[in-house]
């Protein structure tokens, strides 16, 4: 049996393209991914269980359904690929050289041709695999953060959509219900100065109120829209699709809750934690870099047969001397990127505690206008079902009915404006505190694989 190298080369040749990646097309598709019905969407949540879609939507079943189905979420994720991939390359070795070559015999004391070959490994990777490796690891960690508060932002944003929606709502329902008192008593004082019962002065107050309620209506009509299109857009739906919502409920802040949850902030926010994994990429980076500052370092083996017949093989090592360069700038911008990068979540912590102080101050002062609020709003309404009944008794006038009537439903309105914005700010405290995600505090300095 012949087992020369010549005759196995086109096996081995055969063995080591069959281990090579190959390419496969992937054309991008030219429909929308966006969906004419709520039924069509994801609906199941990473536990298992389902949210029903048959049935107004809470806050937490809108939140999950955009966090399933938000189509810029569904992009980030993919960079978990990449991330994956970077650290896939991390923890595989440099694939080995092999060199050979013959030198004809053209004249002198030779005999025969001169044959050499080589087998060289480079070995830095061994050098620098932890630090690598690590580093790779605390970046796919860092993606994964990134893109967990990126779904933490989509899902805050989605509940707020579905309070602004309420507010709209009920701010439509409010006008409408002006325009229904209003809208005779125009119609009455128009025919009172069409037949000389009334001067314009005197039935310009209701006219005047009945315009500026249509007016209002009709902003509020468009303002329901682009926030509607807004949440179609974050579940993927197309758009002008009416989402049934049930009603509103958002917990306010428990009483001395925000000292202790600012103090765990940093083991909960998405985005602090990513920041300490890319705290410790670069800390990993400049490991690195101090470990290169003697390589490449190369083994091998070569050897070969002179023109004379003389075979001769020995080891071969190939090692940087660090006397000039020592990789000194690379060590420097890794070390000035590890300084930047604790720079900048030390800014991010501050900004993140200064703001989740400042807002729930602002909630605070919320609580008491809103409070306020609704109590001037229902005054208003008793004092103009009050102006209704003497209106209706011939005791006062159409403008004046109109204008009492005009304030009853701009302090509803004052007051519905004011619970929207409270229970926004509520949602956007929990979001920046991270309330509801477990403490996690990740070994930056040292991330294992």
């Amino acid at each position: 049996m012949n087992c020369s190298p010549l005759r196995n080369a086109p096996w081995l040749a055969c063995w080591v393209l069959a281990a090579c990646t190959t390419y496969h097309a992937a054309p991008l598709a030219t429909v929308p991914p966006l969906h004419s019905q709520l039924s069509t969407l994801r609906h199941i949540r990473p536990d298992g269980s389902a949210i029903c879609v048959d049935a107004p939507l809470s806050l937490p079943d809108v939140a999950a359904l955009a966090v399933l189905n938000d189509p810029d979420l569904a992009a980030a994720r993919a960079q978990h690929g990449i991330a994956a991939a970077e650290l896939l390359g991390a923890g595989l070795p440099p694939d080995p050289s092999i060199t050979g070559g013959v030198a004809a015999l053209l004249g002198g004391p030779g005999a025969m041709p001169a044959i050499s070959a080589g087998l060289t490994q480079d070995v830095s990777a061994l050098i620098t695999y932890k630090a690598e490796r690590r580093a790779a690891s605390a970046g796919q960690a860092q993606v994964d953060a990134g893109i967990l508060w990126q779904e933490w932002q989509v899902a805050a944003q989605a509940e707020q959509l579905v309070v602004a929606l309420s507010a709209d709502a009920q701010t439509i329902a409010s006008l409408q219900r002006d325009i229904a008192v209003l809208g005779p008593i125009g119609a009455a004082t128009q025919v009172q100065i069409a037949q000389s019962n009334q001067t314009v002065n005197e039935g310009a107050a209701s006219l005047v109120a009945l315009a500026v309620v249509r007016d209002a209506l009709n902003t509020a009509a468009q303002a329901a829209a682009r926030d509607r299109d807004q949440l179609d857009a974050l579940l993927g739906l197309e758009s002008g699709i009416d989402v049934a919502l049930a009603p509103v409920e958002v917990a306010p802040p428990a009483p001395g809750m925000l000292a202790p949850a600012v103090a765990t902030m940093a083991q909960r926010r998405p985005d602090l934690i990513a920041l300490r994994y890319g705290y410790g990429q670069a800390d990993q980076k400049l490991r690195a870099a101090i470990l290169t500052q003697f390589l490449p370092l190369s083994l091998g083996a070569a050897g070969g047969r002179d023109t004379s017949g003389v075979y001769s093989a020995g080891p071969q090592v190939t090692l940087a001397l660090p006397l000039l360069n020592r990789n000194r700038g690379a060590v420097a911008a890794a070390g000035a990127t590890r300084a930047a990068l604790a720079a900048q979540y030390q800014a991010s912590l501050a900004s993140a505690t200064g703001g989740a102080q400042a807002l729930y101050a602002s909630i605070l002062l919320l609580q008491s206008q809103t409070a306020a609020a609704q109590a001037e709003a229902g005054q208003a309404e008793t004092m103009a079902n009050a102006a209704r009944q003497s209106f209706d008794a011939g005791q006062i006038t159409a403008p004046a009915f109109a204008t009492l009537q005009s304030i009853a439903g701009e302090r509803q309105r004052a007051a519905i404006t004011l619970r929207a914005q409270l229970q926004s700010a509520e949602i956007s405290l929990a979001t920046m505190l991270g309330l509801g995600l477990p403490p996690f505090s990740p070994d930056t300095g040292n991330t294992k694989p």
